[in-house]
C-alpha cells in the first residue's frame, strides 16, 4: 500500500512541450498501477491547454503562479545574491532552478498537509517496470551510478550537516517523499532558515543561501532536488541503495515498440527523453524513432558502467559498514 488510501501519487513540473511525453508516461503508469493521482506544475500561460490536453480523472493540473510567481522566485534570487561571485552565471539558468523549487514546495506543503506520500518524476521520463517506490513509512532508496556532480553535494551539505559515508547519486529522474522524511527533512530545513509562512518563498532563500555557501566556483548546476530530498532520506534511515539501470544518454530518438521490449527484458526501469537540450541527438528526437546502431551501443556501454559500479559500489558500502 502506497498510502491510506492505496492511491501512490507523482507530481512532475512541465512545460508544453513535454505534453507528448506525459501522455505517453501516464498509458503507461495506468498499465502499472492500480490507483494513481499525477500533479501537473505548468506555466500558468499554457495552463488551458493542460487542462485540455491531460483532461482526465487522475490528472490534475496546477498553475505555477499558485506555489510561487516566477517573478516572486526571481526577485528573492536578486536579494539572496546579491554578493555572490556567480550570481549573473545563475541567472542565465534561473528557469532551471524555479522549477527545482515549484517541485520542493509542492511535495513539501502536500506530504505535511495531506499526509500523504508522493513521488517527484521527471516530464522527460517514461516508466518501464513497476518500481517500488515505498516500504512502510519510508522511501525505497534507489541510486544511479550513471551520475555524480560535487557541487550537488557542497551545497546538500550546508543545509543536511553531513553526508553518507557511502552513497550514489540520487539522480534518478525521480525521488519519494513519506510524511516521516518530510519531517525529517523540514526539521533540518528549519534549523537552517525558521519556517516562514509561505513555503516556497521560505525555501527559496533557503536554496540560495546554501548555494552560496556550499559553494566557491561556479559549475553551471550547483542545486539538485533529487540530491537533497534523496540524501535527507537516507540520512534517516541508511539503507543500502538499489542501483536502477536506465537510458538517458546518447538517444537520438523514441525508442520504437521492440526497442521498448529489449529494455524492459534487460532489466531498465525507465527512459529519459532530454529533447529540449541543444544538442544534434535531441533536436527532434520526439519526431523520429530510435536508431537501431545507437541504440546497441547504448545498450553495451551502460551494462558496462552499470556492472562494474554498481559491483564498486556494493564493495565499498560493505567494507564501511563492517570498518
Amino acid at each position: 500500500m502506497e498510502n491510506k488510501n492505496n492511491t501512490l501519487n507523482f507530481c512532475q513540473v512541465s512545460l508544453v512541450r513535454d505534453l507528448p511525453l506525459i501522455l505517453i508516461n501516464f498509458k503507461e503508469l495506468k498499465k502499472i498501477y492500480k490507483e494513481f493521482k499525477l500533479y501537473v506544475i505548468c506555466p500558468s500561460k499554457e495552463f488551458d491547454v493542460f487542462k485540455k490536453e491531460l483532461n482526465f480523472e487522475q490528472i490534475k493540473v496546477i498553475s505555477e503562479d499558485d506555489i510561487i510567481p516566477f517573478d516572486k522566485f526571481k526577485y528573492i534570487f536578486d536579494q539572496e545574491m546579491t554578493s555572490s561571485s556567480f550570481k549573473n552565471l545563475m541567472h542565465d539558468r534561473l528557469q532551471w532552478y524555479y522549477q527545482q523549487l515549484l517541485k520542493i514546495s509542492f511535495v513539501l506543503d502536500f506530504v505535511s498537509k495531506k499526509n500523504q506520500k508522493i513521488v517527484i518524476w521527471d516530464a522527460d521520463t517514461i516508466i518501464l517496470k513497476k518500481i517500488k517506490f515505498f516500504k512502510n513509512d519510508l522511501s525505497v532508496k534507489y541510486g544511479t551510478v550513471f551520475e555524480f556532480h560535487k557541487p550537488y553535494y557542497n551545497t546538500n551539505e550546508v543545509l543536511l550537516k553531513k553526508l553518507p559515508n557511502c552513497y550514489l547519486s540520487f539522480v534518478c529522474q525521480f525521488v519519494a517523499l513519506s510524511p516521516k522524511e518530510c519531517s525529517f527533512f523540514l526539521s533540518r530545513a528549519n534549523e537552517f532558515l525558521e519556517k516562514q509562512k509561505s513555503t516556497s518563498e521560505w525555501f527559496a532563500k533557503i536554496m540560495f543561501r546554501i548555494i552560496n555557501e556550499g559553494n566557491s566556483i561556479y559549475s553551471g548546476s550547483l542545486f539538485s532536488e533529487f540530491e537533497l530530498i534523496g540524501m535527507s532520506n537516507y540520512l534517516l534511515k541508511n539503507d543500502k541503495q538499489k542501483s536502477l539501470n536506465t537510458l538517458r544518454y546518447g538517444l537520438n530518438g523514441i525508442l520504437t515498440k521492440n526497442q521498448t521490449v529489449v529494455s524492459k527484458v534487460l532489466g531498465i526501469s525507465h527512459v529519459t527523453y532530454e529533447h529540449s537540450h541543444p544538442n544534434e541527438n535531441s533536436k527532434g528526437m520526439l519526431k523520429r524513432d530510435q536508431s537501431w546502431k545507437i541504440f546497441i551501443k547504448i545498450l553495451i556501454k551502460n551494462f558496462y558502467k552499470y556492472f562494474l559500479r554498481t559491483t564498486r559500489h556494493n564493495f565499498n558500502f560493505f567494507l564501511k559498514k563492517n570498518s
